[in-house]
Order: structure tokens, then sequence, then C-alpha cells
């Protein structure tokens, strides 16, 4: 009985090695410090473009671009985590930064299908799953009003309005990956008592169209690697407007720095030629190394939907790996044709 307090605190000094050893290879710990992020001044409309209200709190450039307005509702913490970067009315408030007027999950979505013909689902990040969605990346850009400055506006990337507290960073410039929430097949009691199945559009129950921690029914999945918990991120209070600042969210299609292919076995290429890691680690310092200034720091790893996707986290883990050694800060986000 008296070796039971000596096991324990071996076993407690023991995992505490192992939580160690897990934190010091952590790849994202690994790559380059970056400068912190900083609002600029946001892109004027360009001459003949035409900004069209599509519904209360929606707009859309045909072609180009999304627009959701709606107000900043959380500017520090929180405490447990955060959650959401941008929800609904009546959506995880008590976890988000942003809070939009849309309506609802239809009307959100189908603005994205008129203006940038984003017709099809991809595939969502399950809770906790540790696996990175599937679809379409857009860039994503939140917008208010310069107090210094009346009738301009800045504007930042909305990664950057994220901080990862046990990193003590913030984030670049991050494209979302567009997945269009899901429709499900439920099962359910009637008024009569009777078993009645039916349809429905999930966005239109969490009501979180861009999300920091993976969620299967989001409408813009996480493009963090670490996504698999929400206790580390935290709202990055040195450039995110105060609390109640009206905003504008503006989502665009975006081409990334780097487009690699996937094959079904893992093994990567570009331009119909297949990559070592030396080959790879050299293609990530020439775009994205010290002396690159890209506009998205995220590689783009086009994917056939028919592949396992336990082959995404091996490949994520290998980009993120040769991204350190080659002293590049990028992520890889998994893109559908």
């Amino acid at each position: 009985m008296a070796l039971r307090p000596l096991a324990l605190i071996f076993a407690l000094v023991s995992m505490a090695l192992q939580l160690g050893a897990a934190e010091a290879t952590d790849p994202l710990r690994a790559l380059p410090a970056l400068p912190k992020p900083l609002p600029g001044v946001a892109a004027a409309t360009q001459p003949g473009e035409m900004v069209r209200d599509f519904a209360p709190g929606v707009q859309v450039v045909l072609g180009k671009r999304v627009i959701l307005t709606g107000s900043v509702i959380m500017d520090q913490g929180p405490v447990d985590g955060l959650e959401v970067l941008a929800c609904l009315a009546s959506g995880k408030t008590h976890e988000a930064i942003v809070r939009l007027a849309a309506p609802d999950g239809h009307t959100a979505r189908a603005a994205f299908t008129a203006a940038l013909g984003l017709e099809k689902e991809g595939v969502p990040a399950p809770e906790s799953s540790g696996l990175p969605a599937r679809g379409w990346p857009l860039s994503v850009t939140l917008e208010w009003a310069d107090p210094d400055h009346p009738g301009a506006s800045l504007a930042v990337a909305a990664s950057s309005l994220v901080r990862d507290r046990s990193l003590d960073r913030s984030f670049p410039a991050l494209p979302f990956i567009y997945t269009g929430s899901r429709f499900l097949t439920l099962d359910e009691t009637g008024l009569d008592g009777k078993p009645v199945r039916h349809e429905r559009f999930m966005l239109d129950s969490t009501k979180s169209i861009v999300v920091i921690f993976d969620e299967a029914d989001a409408l813009l999945a996480s493009p963090f690697p670490d996504s698999g918990s929400d206790k580390h991120f935290e709202v990055n209070s040195g450039i995110c407007p105060p609390a109640q600042t009206p905003v504008r969210l503006v989502f665009a299609p975006v081409e990334l720095p780097l487009t690699l292919v996937q094959a079904l076995d893992g093994s990567l290429s570009a331009g119909g030629k297949t990559l070592g890691d030396a080959e790879l680690e050299a293609l990530l310092a020439e775009r994205y190394g010290a002396a690159a200034t890209p506009s998205q720091r995220a590689v783009a790893v086009r994917v056939d939907p028919a592949s396992e996707r336990a082959v995404d986290v091996a490949t994520r883990r290998r980009l993120l790996i040769l991204a350190a050694s080659a002293k590049a800060w990028v992520v890889p986000v998994f893109v559908l044709p």
C-alpha cells in the first residue's frame, strides 16, 4: 500500500513527459513566427461592379463576392475556448465573434450558390474527429468603418481575428473551406405520435456560418490544423473591432499560391510530376518562405473524392513538418475538384 502514492507520482510524471513531448513536436509550434497582422484599408468596389441586395443582411456581386452584414458580439476571450467566427442571430452567440443579420441558413447558402456557383456539398469535418474538411477555399475578410477617417473602411483577414493561446500567436490570412452544410433525413415523432420522416437543412439548426472548431453542419469549415478542440482558440483582441461594431464579412473565391494533387496512395504531385520531400520543401520555401509575401498562407491539396480521409491527415502532418523545415508558415487545406 505504501508504494501507491509513489506509483501515482511516477505515472503523473510519465504523463507530463508524454504531453511535453507531444507539445514539442507540434508542427504548428515549429512554424516560424510571422509579424502580427494589422488591419488595412478595405478594397473599394471596382468600376462596373454591381452590388445587389439579395436578402436582408445579404448582398452579392455576381461571380465575385458574397457580403454578409452583422455586428461584433465578442472582442476578447472566451475563457473556455472560441468555436465560431460568425453565426446567425440565434446561433452560438456565447462563443462567436460576429452575429450576422441573414434571416436563415437557406438564404445564406442560396447567396453562395447564386453569386459564386457553389451548388455542391463538400465533406465536413465531424466534431473532434481530427479529419480536415474537404471543399472549396474562400477568402473571408472582415470590414468595418474606420473610426478615425469618416467614409473609409478597415479590413482584416477573418482568420487573423483568431489567436492560439497555447502558442501565444495569432493566425495569418487563411481561407475557410466552403462545404455548404448538409441535408439530413431525420425520423421524428409527429403530433399524432406516429413516426415522420423528413429532410432538414442542418444549417438552419446550428446557424454556424463560419467556424473555427470542427462542426459538421457549418457553411464554411475551419482551416486551422488543430480544430478538433476549441480550448486553445480565443479572439485576437488586439485587432478585433469593439463589441457592437457593425461589420461586413466578404467572401470571395481565392486561388492559392500552390496547388498539389494528392493521389489515392497519398503521394503528392504538381504539374504532373510526383514530388519527394526535398522537392516539396523547396516549393514551400519558394512560395511561403521568408522572401515570399503570399496573400493566403495555405497550400491547396486537391483530393480524389474516393480517397480515404485518413490519407488527408497523413498529408497534413507531412506538409506541416516540411513547412517547418523550409521555415515557411503555411498550412494545407483540402480541395475538391
